[in-house]
């Protein structure tokens, strides 16, 4: 009996089933080695490699949430965040979204410099997952980086409830309550103290300024003393608040404004308004008119830094940073006798200090003056005060080169180096000296170790003056 057309397709669908479950096409086969591939470059740390892999696999199944998800994850561990974040949104679109897709979208984001962007998307994620360290870490981190402090003492909290007895996070959320709410932040920061002895100093210090203020009665007294507590331990942006929380109790407190100023430079903002205001309701203030001189010396005026550098200096003679500051403005201005009578006299108030010597040798080694008579004599005793100061060794080795004993001065500056070696102006000045030595090739590494090291700095600046000699 002859099969009906029907039945020999039905047959043949079936035979062609069978086939496919027991032999799948060669598109499907190389799937496993594509995955295996990947693991083995990410195990290699070449995330490129396994980034590369497993967009192959998603070109070979378009339409899989899951491979694009895996993709995704490899594009970020390999910097190309543009394709993570498509893949990622990609694989959301083809089987929805989950936290994890969340948390690795707001990981592409955050590379991509879109923090407002990575942080919704962290946010999104936190609501299915709301005890993730890493991603309560991420959360707070970012909200402080933005300047949500609320929500980063709030996301600290919780933190510190989930990681209970780490110290770094009662830390954190000490600094950042001492900021908003000193009353609160006396008791985290007896609590640091006495989980970590390499933190105690810190925070009894910072415990000891809040209470200091605290026994005035005076708000804008206690955040102010917070805020200077703050610039003494380089936490600039909580020191802003602070004393933007100062200012705010009391218009009128100049010298929060004064530091208040000085704390937006320090953040490459422009404190000028704030200086001035502080000069304003305290015209004899040495500080206020030494702050201000040095803030337009800063923005290349030494012109107009000097007019209030020499009313601070009248206000307070004796005062070696005011004469090293003058010192500096005069020799922007090209007047280097001036720039000397300035940085001598601040050496001569107070001679036992290294880094007026350290100054007033620079000044003498940066300009090429009178080097061999007074630079080097200088140079040395800065060494002699300070001697395992990377900079006074690096002044020393300079002065040595520039009064020609390359042998020492190559010394000095290759013990400087050890002693710092993030130091640009070592780098540089090293650089020179191979310049002078005919080494063209070490000196040109040099000049690029300046740049990328101080890009946009002076030194950075001289190195990309010095490597346009290189250029073809």
């Amino acid at each position: 009996m002859r099969a009906s057309p029907r039945s020999l397709i039905v047959r043949g669908g079936l035979l062609a089933l069978v086939i496919l479950i027991l032999n799948p096409t060669p598109f499907l086969q190389p799937i496993p080695d594509t995955f295996r591939a990947a693991q083995t470059a990410t195990e290699q740390q070449d995330y490129i490699s396994a980034a590369h892999a497993l967009k192959d696999a998603v070109d070979r199944l378009p339409y899989s949430g899951y491979v694009a998800y895996r993709a995704g994850l490899a594009d970020i561990s390999a910097k190309q965040f543009d394709a993570a974040a498509r893949l990622l949104e990609t694989s959301a679109i083809l089987d929805g979204w989950t936290p994890t897709k969340h948390v690795a979208l707001g990981d592409a984001y955050f590379g991509l410099d879109r923090r407002i962007e990575a942080v919704r998307q962290w946010e999104l994620a936190l609501d299915d997952l709301p005890e993730d360290e890493a991603l309560l870490a991420r959360l707070a981190n970012n909200y402080e980086a933005a300047g949500r402090y609320a929500e980063a003492v709030a996301t600290l909290k919780i933190l510190a409830r989930v990681r209970s007895g780490d110290t770094a996070v009662y830390y954190r959320l000490a600094l950042l309550t001492a900021a908003t709410a000193p009353d609160e932040a006396v008791a985290y920061l007896t609590l640091v103290a006495g989980l970590s002895p390499e933190l105690a100093p810190t925070a009894e210090f910072l415990q000891q300024s809040i209470e200091l203020g605290q026994s005035t009665g005076d708000a804008a007294y206690t955040f102010g003393r917070v805020g200077f507590a703050f610039v003494q331990l380089e936490e600039w942006a909580l020191a802003e608040l602070a004393f933007t929380r100062s200012v705010a109790h009391d218009p009128d407190y100049a010298d929060a404004h004064l530091y208040l100023g000085f704390v937006q430079d320090m953040l490459g903002r422009d404190g000028q308004a704030e200086y001035e205001t502080a000069l304003a309701l305290a015209p004899a203030s040495p500080l206020a008119n030494f702050f201000l001189g040095r803030h337009w010396r800063q923005a290349g005026d030494p012109t107009q830094a000097l007019t209030y550098l020499k009313t601070a200096q009248a206000l307070d003679a004796l005062n070696p940073a005011i004469a090293a500051e003058l010192g500096a403005a005069y020799a922007e201005t090209g007047d280097l006798l001036n720039a000397e009578i300035w940085y001598v006299n601040a050496v001569k108030v107070k001679e036992s200090n290294p880094q007026f010597w350290l100054l007033l040798a620079q000044f003498y080694s940066d300009h090429n003056y009178h080097v061999a008579e007074l630079g080097l004599p200088a140079a040395r005793q800065a060494a002699s005060l300070a001697p395992d100061s990377a900079a006074a060794a690096d002044v020393l080795g300079h002065a040595l080169v520039l009064t020609n004993d390359l042998i020492n001065g190559q010394k000095m500056l290759e013990r400087a180096l050890t002693l710092d070696p993030t130091l640009p102006s070592v780098h540089y000045h090293l650089g020179l000296l191979y310049v002078q030595q005919g080494q063209l090739a070490e000196a040109e590494l040099a000049f690029n170790t300046v740049l990328s090291l101080d890009p946009t700095g002076p030194y950075g600046n001289l190195a990309l003056r010095a490597l346009a000699q290189f250029a073809p």
